[in-house]
């Protein structure tokens, strides 16, 4: 499904969110409850089982693409956020998101730039790490990803 204009950031969540699912191995997936998801587009409401990934779109910059035209550049920037039980874990994560983001980026009918998303960047990768229950310190690197779109 292309990416539209007129619902940007549902479509590029749904894009980049199926992608990662379909295509990033979650290294606990015989252990995950039923009710847990291991790629998401918000931060998780309910208990979270690690590790997981988290989608969410941060900004949204519009310029005109020329004088006196309906054209505009758009730069969508997404946090991907990787929650991991150790580095290792995170690190293997991270590798495997960025391959992936950068590998689709051509792919004839379903990649990121038949969808309309152009410009893969990943301007930022920050370490993250937060008490878990416990003594457990729950890992994280919140990567920064900017694509351009183009539209009417």
């Amino acid at each position: 499904m292309p990416v539209n204009r007129s619902s940007i950031l549902a479509d590029t969540l749904y894009f980049v969110k199926n992608d990662l699912i379909n295509n990033v191995t979650d290294p606990d997936s015989t252990k995950r409850p039923a009710n847990s998801r291991f790629v998401m587009t918000s931060y998780p409401q309910r208990q979270s089982y690690y590790p997981l990934i988290t989608i969410k779109a941060t900004n949204i910059e519009s310029r005109q693409a020329g004088m006196q035209s309906t054209l505009q550049d758009i730069t969508l920037t997404l946090e991907i956020r990787i929650w991991a039980r150790n580095e290792k874990e995170k690190d293997e994560l991270y590798a495997s998101v960025l391959n992936r983001l950068a590998n689709i980026q051509f792919t004839s009918s379903t990649g990121s730039v038949a969808n309309g998303l152009v410009n893969l960047n990943v301007p930022s990768a920050v370490e993250v790490d937060e008490d878990g229950e416990g003594d457990k310190i729950i890992k994280s690197r919140i990567i920064s990803v900017t694509y351009n779109f183009y539209s009417s």
